[in-house]
């Protein structure tokens, strides 16, 4: 018989699979429904949601910290479920929560939710931030704990110093690229201090490094069907849908770049009689047998390196951006900042770390830029490997979990006035909360760099301050009042809507404070 003597009788045998299919795929999504309604009544409340797609457009809405943290969180309390087809997500708007979840159950809250495009198909599960905690993570951690500790930081101040007056120097010569100046500025450090690496102005491996990380904030922004259906990850790119393959395949390609090129160089430094400049990579490189090296040895130096530019450029560079913008804002603190520094350093050099216990206003203004411009606002993401009680609410294995520290850190109960920028509040007899306690993470995953990032952006804020006025461009002032000014809410939309909470570009002119500033920059050295 011909294929088509049988096309009638193949078409009998359909229409009678039709219904049976449509009525299959209608009973799986009532059992679905009905699963789910079970399940979500022990959750923390949550939001009206489709009974299917649950909360989808909130979960991937840019800057959802704000709803989260403010209206429905006095709708709903401090801890709130979203729920997406195939996830959990558990937002927690109190410090004391987050404390509670993230700290005492640090062993069962420690892991990283799976996201396909982010881990595997950008390649970023291999480093230390997103990778699983499991032994590998804990051996990660140990290694960069031992180069990265308080005492340790404080070895790097003279770095610190070189690259902060350098990038006075660049702002003098270009102010309108300032920001620029202070990506490259964090992003040379951290080369040199994890690769014995300098680069030059408009150097193409450091534009490679930021190119790589571009990816990776919109990666974490944006949603990704394979996110939900991971086996679309075998999708070929050229396949209707398959697009985000290109996407991943193109800030795989960057990664690797920086974190093979960089690592090679050095090791081949090593190999050949010793490196041209010490740095992390070659000390371990060295103290585990140089060319004798293991490869597992290997890969936890070239990823712990690697690390060192992911936990420690993008939010320091956000934060001094965040700096930058809040005291142009707000010149009458920036004065009582000059007055401190002129009193306790004076005006022939810049600040130092030995400065630092001196000058408390400089330390709190810090501290307040910190709280209204937490470089994470919803944190790096936990999950639950088992199910927890919290607060009389179950948080469920494998459930994606959000400190909220956007919300934490205006907390009216913490912070009078939660809104507005007042360094002083940390001034007081009993000082409000130190924001430091929850920007850098909770639990076991407290960020191993805190201690040299504390220090790269005092002293680079500091000397900012030491040697320019500095003035919003009109542009700015006529947006903050549009946004119902300094004070408003609703400052969040001068941030980009990334994982990483920089400011969006702006205009701000770096004038020299008088001649002495002048003379300081040409003649400095430390």
């Amino acid at each position: 018989m011909s294929l088509f003597t049988s096309l009638p009788t193949f078409g009998l045998w359909m229409g009678s699979w039709v219904p049976a299919l449509f009525a299959g795929a209608l009973l799986g999504l009532l059992l679905f429904r009905l699963y789910r309604s079970r399940v979500d009544s022990s959750l923390p409340p949550s939001p009206p949601k489709h009974w299917f797609w649950g909360n989808k457009n909130l979960v991937n809405q840019p800057h959802r910290f704000v709803p989260l943290g403010t209206d429905l969180k006095d709708q709903l309390g401090d801890i709130i479920t979203t729920t997406t087809p195939f996830g959990t997500f558990i937002t927690l708007n109190s410090a004391e929560l987050a404390t509670e979840l993230l700290e005492k159950h640090a062993s069962t809250t420690a892991d990283r939710p799976r996201n396909t495009m982010v881990q595997e198909l950008l390649g970023w599960s291999r480093g230390v931030a997103l990778r699983q905690h499991d032994e590998w993570h804990k051996k990660q951690r140990r290694v960069l704990a031992s180069a990265l500790h308080a005492t340790a930081a404080r070895s790097y101040e003279s770095q610190h110093l070189d690259s902060t007056l350098e990038l006075l120097r660049r702002i003098s010569r270009d102010p309108k690229s300032f920001q620029k100046h202070i990506s490259d500025a964090i992003g040379d450090f951290i080369l040199r201090l994890a690769y014995g690496y300098t680069p030059g102005q408009n150097d193409a491996l450091l534009a490679t490094i930021h190119r790589a990380f571009s990816y990776l904030a919109k990666a974490s922004a944006q949603y990704f069907l394979v996110n939900d259906f991971p086996i679309l990850k075998y999708l070929p790119a050229w396949f209707p849908g398959g697009g985000f393959q290109t996407f991943g395949k193109e800030g795989r390609k960057s990664r690797d770049l920086y974190a093979n090129g960089l690592f090679e160089m050095v090791f081949e430094q090593v190999r050949h009689g010793g490196a041209e400049q010490p740095s992390y990579a070659s000390q371990l490189l060295e103290s585990k047998g140089g060319a004798n090296i293991t490869d597992t040895d290997m890969e936890l130096i070239k990823w712990t390196a690697a690390s060192l530019f992911t936990g420690g450029s993008t939010t320091t560079v956000g934060l001094i951006w965040s700096f930058i913008l809040m005291v142009s804002l707000h010149p009458e603190t920036a004065k009582l900042a000059r007055e401190e520094i002129d009193v306790v350093v004076g005006r022939e050099r810049v600040p130092e770390l030995k400065d630092r216990e001196k000058m408390p206003y400089m330390e709190a203004l810090l501290q307040e830029v910190m709280r209204l411009c937490p470089v994470v606002p919803l944190g790096l993401p936990h999950s639950a490997t088992e199910d927890i009680q919290l607060g009389g609410y179950r948080i469920p294995k494998n459930a994606t979990i959000n400190p909220n520290i956007w919300a934490m850190l205006r907390d009216p109960t913490h912070y009078a006035s939660p809104h507005t920028f007042e360094p002083s509040r940390y001034l007081k007899p009993t000082p409000d909360p130190d924001p430091r306690k929850y920007i850098f993470g909770f639990g076991r995953r407290v960020c191993p760099g805190l201690h040299v990032a504390n220090n790269a952006t005092w002293i680079i804020c500091a000397g900012i301050l030491s040697v320019f006025e500095l003035q919003p461009g009109l542009e700015l002032l006529a947006r903050v009042e549009q946004l119902g000014g300094r004070s408003s809410m609703r400052m969040y939309e001068l941030f980009k809507p990334y994982l990483v909470y920089d400011p969006l570009p702006f205009s701000c002119g770096f004038v020299p404070r008088d001649q002495a500033a002048v003379e300081l920059l040409a003649n400095s050295t430390h």
